[in-house]
């Protein structure tokens, strides 16, 4: 089961209980739903609609709030598997003598009553309540939730939308309510999507999915130290490589003093340094520093007078 599955089907079961005690929570979460989750027009001259949802609890739990609200019974016209995900998709359908009716009540069309309306009613967002249940519908129809993964994506929310002013007023109520998120067209939709871990978390708070949200908090805190002891290797690979460098460097240059000069030519703390590189090559100059009993930048300033001395030869 996906996480978005499971975030899901924690609102569903949530929300049933809420919405027995606020009626317009209710249609505000059923019109983002509607707007979301599958496709709204035209046909023979009058409005009309279907629904597609790929989780099942989600599409029985609105077939009865449409039952209750509107005493319209959706039926499913067949089961469709999408080809990129491989899930099974049901397919609702409104009876076509309810559908004027239905969309007019949930704010979905003009004043014309003909026609599909584009943004957010106001109507639907009136209390604090409505706001939030509007955005949980929104997710239900539409919504996505993603986590790191070893292909290399990172964290992802999103949900889409058909039409821009829609997605933009959906942007402004989640800024009203402190989130902040971007929108960008995808091929012929309105993607409204966040990757900060911080805000999907103020995210899965706001819409009540608690359950999720502590395996959520759980698999960044642990993902995080993961990244920690990672870099944390990387950095000690890092310096191990940097060390082995400059004792290459340091090595070559000692030789080459070895082939022209004399030992007589350096003094006795050079030459305790050039014996002590030729014969550790692996040890860094911290560690010849404390085998000589001397500090590490007075070494550094005579392994400089080495290598100076092997650039003049």
């Amino acid at each position: 089961m996906s996480f978005t599955t499971d975030i899901k089907k924690e609102i569903v079961a949530k929300s049933a209980t809420e919405f027995n005690k606020n009626a317009d929570a209710k249609i505000s979460s059923v019109s983002a739903f509607v707007r979301t989750s599958g496709a709204l027009g035209v046909k023979d001259g009058a409005p009309t609609f279907f629904l597609v949802s790929e989780t099942e609890t989600v599409a029985e739990f609105y077939m009865h709030l449409f039952l209750e609200t509107f005493f319209v019974e959706l039926f499913v016209t067949h089961a469709t598997r999408d080809r990129k995900s491989g899930k099974d998709k049901l397919v609702m359908q409104c009876p076509p003598e309810s559908a004027k009716a239905t969309l007019d009540k949930l704010g979905l069309l003009k004043r014309d009553k003909e026609n599909i309306r584009a943004g957010i009613a106001k109507s639907l967002l009136k209390t604090e309540e409505q706001k939030i249940a509007y955005i949980k519908g929104a997710f239900l129809g539409s919504g996505s939730c993603t986590l790191p993964s070893g292909n290399g994506t990172g964290y992802h929310l999103e949900i889409v939308f058909d039409d821009r002013q829609t997605a933009y007023d959906f942007c402004d109520l989640l800024a009203e309510m402190e989130l902040i998120a971007k929108l960008v067209e995808r091929k012929e939709t309105q993607v409204v999507y966040i990757k900060s871990k911080e805000v999907i978390s103020d995210f899965l708070a706001l819409i009540g999915a608690e359950n999720n949200l502590r395996k959520f908090v759980a698999f960044t805190q642990k993902r995080d130290e993961s990244n920690q002891d990672n870099r944390a290797r990387n950095c000690f690979s890092g310096n191990a490589d940097k060390t082995a460098i400059a004792s290459v460097k340091q090595v070559v240059a000692i030789q080459k003093i070895q082939e022209k000069t004399h030992f007589a030519d350096l003094s006795e703390e050079l030459i305790t340094l050039y014996n002590a590189r030729l014969k550790y090559p692996e040890k860094s100059l911290r560690e010849l520093a404390e085998l000589l009993n001397a500090s590490k930048s007075c070494l550094n300033h005579r392994m400089r007078r080495l290598m100076e001395i092997a650039e003049e030869l």
